[in-house]
């Protein structure tokens, strides 16, 4: 066992040093999304670590010519592993790739109406999580906006991939042996009913109406929502955030702290 140990940091080490961001990059990374606003240093070094190790791990490849470079990478990693800081990079194994489109993407699809007949069409997309296997993004829309407090795709499809860590994705992640799975599957059913009720009804809701399209995009979106504007989600659905903050470990409506400089991360 402690061989074992010694070999991972071994290794670990090895990739943090072989695929290293450049400082300027980095800081850059962190300063143009305010998901990381409310970082202290020691959870910023942190990240940084994930951020290396998710590039080493994973393989990145441009659609329709787009040349993909390390900010590219590193703003996607970055945002990817803010979800699981607390979690850790086993809630990514399986799958090694992204592909970035320079703006939305159409995929092909099937569907089956009410009386059984299957539909073949097409559907534009920003954001794609191919169950096993790769995330797919619109760099257009994955791109990151200082000012832009209410979606990010990157934040919406990697929500995904951790629900795709039970099966093929149903808004249930795979929780820690101290949370309740019916505890969860109760807040987040009564939640997602009532969003659709609510949205019938012409109500204004806190969180984006693809919420309401099925359980799983109501997972994503509401993790947008966590990060990105966790006060009003506490605020809306109390109940649903306090499962998220005990799944992500995480707190982000907590007063956010000073944003720190190069000097301090």
């Amino acid at each position: 066992m402690a061989m074992l140990t010694w070999w991972r940091e071994r290794r670990r080490r090895r990739l943090l040093a072989r695929y290293a961001i450049d400082a300027d990059l980095w800081h850059a990374v962190l300063a143009d999304s305010p998901l990381f606003d409310r970082l202290s240093a020691d959870e910023r070094a942190r990240l940084y670590e994930l951020t290396v190790l998710f590039l080493a791990e994973k393989r990145f490849f441009g659609a329709h010519d787009l040349e993909v470079d390390d900010y590219m990478r590193a703003s996607i990693a970055a945002r990817a592993c803010l979800l699981v800081l607390e979690l850790g990079l086993d809630y990514y194994r399986g799958w090694r790739t992204v592909i970035l489109y320079p703006s939305g993407f159409v995929a092909q699809r099937e569907f089956e109406d009410e009386i059984g007949v299957v539909h073949a069409g097409e559907e534009s997309l920003d954001g794609e999580s191919m169950y096993g296997g790769a995330v797919v993004l619109n760099w257009e829309e994955a791109r990151p906006v200082r000012d832009d407090h209410e979606a990010d795709v990157v934040l919406h499809e990697f929500a995904h991939k951790l629900d795709e860590r039970t099966g093929e994705a149903n808004g249930l992640p795979p929780l820690s042996g101290d949370m309740s799975v019916s505890d969860w599957s109760r807040v987040f059913c009564a939640a997602y009913e009532a969003l659709n009720r609510r949205l019938d009804e012409g109500e204004d809701v806190a969180v984006d109406e693809y919420a309401a399209t099925d359980p799983a995009e109501f997972f994503a979106v509401v993790t947008e929502t966590f990060f990105l504007q966790p006060q009003d989600l506490r605020e809306e659905l109390p109940e649903v955030y306090a499962q998220l903050v005990r799944f992500y470990r995480q707190d982000p409506a907590v007063t956010p702290r000073l944003v720190r400089s190069p000097q301090d991360s």
